[in-house]
């Protein structure tokens, strides 16, 4: 039987061969009459290579591949070629050990002249030993025996919210509409790691447990995201979409910035040292949904409001001058009746991740209690007062025991005093 390594070596062969064949295809050939050279020119992470016209080029770039995914694949564009050179891949686990190295590999082996070069090599993800090693990648590629290019990248496992899909599922409601915001790769400060996940997970919850149908769904992710984004989203087109006694759920996972008056949620494009004009504030958020045509607006916030960044191993201010610990948030719903909201963090706190799930801290307690962990009464309904009390109780002991008093986590209730809102269905235990 084939070993992973043989597996590996054999599957890094066959595409350099097929690179080199593209090399004719790619650039006429020349006669070498110029020394030996090469120049690198571009490197990639992809799930897989496409041809496009007489090149290859990679297919769904990512830094992140969950333990499902056939492949995580590394490309490299060579350009200026004569003679002949060698590659080589080496792939190294999250404890910085390496797992595998391609061995060397010539390209340009007939030393004409090229103006470039297409070669990759990739590790095999899926049911093999990489998808038991999740966490933070590295692959370093050489360009005889110099390295010309490094990429870090997450294998991160498949979550257990994913399966909600394949199982028993709640008939879709005509009547139930989501909001689905998600920001973990920002253009002006540091990424929220794993929001794409819980954005994901999020949705997978609300059309298989939620009764959301997919079509009623509207997701705006990373680049999707940036404040006109998301205004057209709340102000023109839900309003368009729906209709008195609907009911809307509204998630959002991205970094929030604090203000004297009203804090801000930070989209895509937004900039940190300049929320007024660039990001969108939490009382107009809360505002634009309360003029929706809609009876009951449930929103779940993992963010927080204190200036930093919680998604990292050591934390960091995302404005300049951020006084951490000092910013009094006031509760923004105590005027509506019909939201209600549940928040990661109190206003001078991180929402922190969860290393060990991919997920954000909050949401996945939330997730956890939404799918039936927070049905107290046992009655396979979970109500907004359970699912509160459910989720501050977790969050708050797992932040604990994972980061100590100094990353503390509480999620917030608004309005602070539930009432009649307490009694509010979320989701249904599926039995």
């Amino acid at each position: 039987m084939m070993s992973q390594w043989d597996r590996v070596r054999c599957c890094a062969l066959l595409l350099v061969m097929a690179s080199v064949a593209l090399e004719g295809c790619a650039s006429t050939p020349k006669a070498a009459n110029v020394p030996a050279q090469a120049k690198f020119e571009d490197a990639a992470l992809a799930k897989g290579v496409t041809k496009t016209g007489m090149t290859f080029d990679p297919k769904d770039e990512t830094d992140v591949f969950m333990t499902d995914e056939q492949q995580a694949v590394m490309w490299l564009k060579i350009g200026d070629l004569a003679g002949a050179h060698r590659l080589r891949w080496d792939w190294y686990d999250p404890k910085g050990n390496l797992y595998v190295s391609s061995g060397d590999y010539t390209i340009n082996r007939d030393g004409q002249y090229r103006a470039y070069n297409t070669s990759w090599h990739k590790i095999a993800v899926k049911d093999e030993k990489a998808a038991d090693l999740p966490g933070k990648w590295t692959v370093k590629a050489f360009l005889d025996n110099k390295q010309i290019a490094a990429k870090n990248f997450d294998i991160r496992k498949l979550s257990e919210f994913r399966t909600l899909s394949k199982g028993k599922q709640l008939a879709p409601d005509k009547h139930k509409w989501a909001l689905v915001i998600a920001i973990e790769k920002y253009r002006k400060t540091v990424p929220v790691q794993f929001a794409e996940n819980d954005a994901n997970d999020m949705k997978v919850f609300l059309t298989a447990r939620a009764g959301v149908p997919e079509e009623n769904v509207v997701t705006l992710m990373n680049e999707n995201a940036t404040k006109a984004d998301i205004e057209v989203v709340l102000k023109d087109r839900l309003r368009g979409m729906l209709r008195e006694g609907d009911t809307l759920y509204v998630y959002y996972a991205g970094h929030g910035i604090p203000a004297d008056a009203s804090p801000y949620l930070l989209p895509y494009d937004g900039d940190p040292d300049s929320p007024a004009i660039t990001a969108y504030s939490v009382d107009g958020f809360y505002s634009d949904l309360d003029q929706l045509p809609a009876k009951n607006v449930i929103v779940f916030l993992d963010t927080c409001f204190s200036g930093r960044s919680g998604r990292e191993e050591k934390e960091g201010n995302l404005m300049v001058g951020a006084r951490p610990g000092v910013l009094k948030v006031r509760d923004p719903l105590l005027a509506s009746n019909k939201i209600v909201a549940l928040s990661a963090a109190k206003s001078n706190q991180l929402s922190n991740y969860y290393q060990e799930e991919g997920h954000g801290l909050f949401t996945y307690y939330l997730l956890k209690g939404l799918v039936g962990g927070a049905d107290m009464n046992k009655d396979g309904h979970i109500q907004m007062g359970e699912l509160s009390r459910y989720v501050q109780e977790e969050v708050g002991s797992t932040s604990r025991r994972l980061f100590g008093l100094a990353r503390q986590q509480n999620p917030v209730a608004m309005p602070a005093f539930l009432t009649d809102k307490e009694t509010i269905t979320v989701s249904n235990v599926m039995k």
